[in-house]
């Protein structure tokens, strides 16, 4: 199918820009977009819950919160990449995908971490580099396990 071997490359490659623009932030503004997720997150739950909270409670909720945050966004980001990855190379029928893909993602992984030090007030983290990895196989394995 020619269109999926147009189509899956294109998202591919979007995705690795998305995933790069995300790191490219200075520290400052990345902690600001990972504030911003935060306080959408509390004010959707304590709008549900109906459970007013004051704004020093929020912003103690985004400060206890943060991590998380900024670790579940990488985790998403490369499970959403890991998919893309397997998705492309079964469409050019690469052998073994999985194990392609995998390697591709965590190779991405590093790239991204060594790219985030020479931004101001970031850092490579390997604990960072496991999390991506760990997303990208899940998200790898996921389509891998639903075309079989």
């Amino acid at each position: 199918m020619k269109f999926k071997k147009v189509i899956y490359p294109i998202v591919l490659i979007t995705w690795m820009i998305v995933i790069f623009l995300f790191s490219n932030q200075n520290a400052i503004k990345s902690q600001s977009t990972s504030d911003q997720v935060a306080s959408k997150i509390i004010d959707t739950v304590t709008t549900v819950l109906k459970q007013p909270i004051t704004k020093k409670q929020k912003n103690n909720l985004i400060e206890d919160t943060r991590i998380l945050v900024r670790k579940t966004a990488h985790f998403t980001l490369y499970f959403i990449l890991g998919i893309f990855m397997y998705l492309t190379l079964d469409s050019y029928s690469i052998p073994k995908p999985l194990l392609y893909g995998i390697l591709f993602c965590f190779l991405y992984a590093i790239s991204d971490e060594i790219h985030q030090l020479f931004l101001a007030g970031r850092t490579a983290k390997i604990v960072d580099i496991l999390i991506d990895t760990t997303g990208a196989s899940i998200g790898n394995f996921l389509i891998y396990k639903i075309k079989k």
